[in-house]
C-alpha cells in the first residue's frame, strides 16, 4: 500500500519536509542525557531553506541561553540575491 502523503506531494512537486520542533527536542535531550555540557561554549552552524522557518533555528535560539551556546549560525541561500563573493568563507574562517 502506496503512502499517500507522499504520493500526494510528489504530484504537487511540493518537496518541502521540515523536521518538527517536538523530534529536534527529543534528539537533543538524547545528547543532554548523556552529557548536560555537550553544547556549552560552541558554536552551531545550521544550514537551512529559510531560518525564518526552520525549527532547528527556532529550537537553538530559544535554548541559547540554556545551552550556554557561544554562537549561533544559522544559513541559507537566494538564488535572487545580491551576488557576495567570498562572504560565507570569510564568515566561515571567524569561527
Amino acid at each position: 500500500m502506496a503512502n499517500t502523503n507522499l504520493s500526494n506531494v510528489k504530484s504537487a512537486k511540493n518537496d518541502e519536509f521540515y523536521t518538527q520542533y517536538a523530534d529536534i527536542q527529543k534528539e537533543v535531550n538524547a545528547y543532554l542525557d548523556y552529557d548536560p555540557d555537550v553544547f556549552r561554549g560552541k558554536t552551531v552552524l545550521l544550514p537551512c531553506d529559510d531560518p525564518e522557518w526552520s525549527n532547528f533555528t527556532k529550537f537553538f535560539a530559544q535554548n541559547f541561553e540554556r545551552f550556554g551556546l557561544k554562537k549561533l549560525i544559522s544559513t541559507s541561500y537566494a538564488a535572487e540575491s545580491k551576488k557576495t563573493k567570498g562572504l560565507w568563507l570569510s564568515a566561515l574562517r571567524q569561527l
